[in-house]
């Protein structure tokens, strides 16, 4: 949030070429006042959302270009295993449901999930997939996984598209970066190559969601993707006290792929 207040109120950066993103409604709306808070009213405020309702905004205004109607909508969880339910009773529906999120977030297709199932469920659980894909697109529906997927799927198959939204949002910015999966990684670097202005929040020592698809390699290979990018390691603590700091960094120390660093505070030893 400083650095967005930063780049609007310090460099002058138009708000309207920025693009903050993060994960929750209950995060995005207080980012939301914060950043309002250090800024002077600027005439065009910063579009400052959760992924979804990014997905949700260019879906309303481009979702036609993939021959789809632009009054789609969105289905809730409920919703999806109310349909998966009519397609197949035979393997539990609830793990149908997150399997098909889990390939959509890893940017798998029906065809692409069947060609990797080693076993009979998971070949099922592919063809329902399929007719599960077959009946969003009959009656004019998206789920929450496809908010950021039909995006990717737009921007790839026009060019032109994606070349207007890199010239829009000029300046990328994406808290709680460690959480991001494959989708919505590929969808902030389709965005961000434009002119490579990206700043990522994150830790990966934090990354407790590989469950629901997120990918830490995603922040482990920021500097690969960005290699003129600069490290700035925030490893004050306001919370905790240091016997718990001290804990912790032992214990984190022996995980693998992590990027070193030695949390500290200023609290007493506890």
């Amino acid at each position: 949030v400083s650095r967005l207040a930063y780049l609007i109120e310090g460099v002058g950066i138009p708000a309207s070429n920025t693009l903050t993103l993060t994960f929750t409604n209950k995060a995005a709306k207080e980012m939301r006042e914060r950043a309002s808070a250090m800024m002077n009213n600027p005439a065009c405020p910063p579009l400052l959302c959760t992924f979804h309702k990014f997905g949700l905004l260019f879906l309303k205004f481009n979702i036609h270009l993939l021959k789809r109607e632009n009054n789609f909508v969105v289905i809730d969880t409920d919703d999806k295993k109310r349909i998966i339910k009519k397609i197949n009773s035979e393997i539990p529906t609830p793990l149908i449901a997150s399997e098909i999120s889990r390939y959509k977030s890893s940017l798998l297709t029906p065809d692409d999930a069947y060609k990797q199932a080693e076993i009979y469920n998971y070949q099922q659980i592919a063809k329902v997939y399929e007719e599960y894909e077959a009946y969003l697109l009959e009656n004019n529906l998206v789920d929450f996984d496809d908010l950021i997927v039909k995006a990717i799927e737009l921007l790839k198959e026009y060019p032109e598209v994606l070349a207007h939204y890199q010239e829009r949002f000029k300046y990328v910015l994406v808290d709680e970066y460690q959480d991001t999966n494959r989708a919505q990684y590929r969808l902030v670097k389709m965005i961000a190559d434009g002119h490579k202005n990206i700043c990522v929040v994150g830790d990966a020592d934090q990354s407790i969601y590989g469950w629901r698809g997120a990918d830490i390699r995603n922040i482990l290979d920021f500097e690969n993707d960005y290699p003129d990018a600069k490290l700035i390691k925030l490893e004050q603590n306001y919370r905790s006290t240091q016997n718990i700091l001290d804990a912790a960094n032992h214990v984190i120390k022996n995980n693998f792929g992590r990027k070193a660093k030695e949390l500290w505070t200023e609290n007493h030893p506890g």
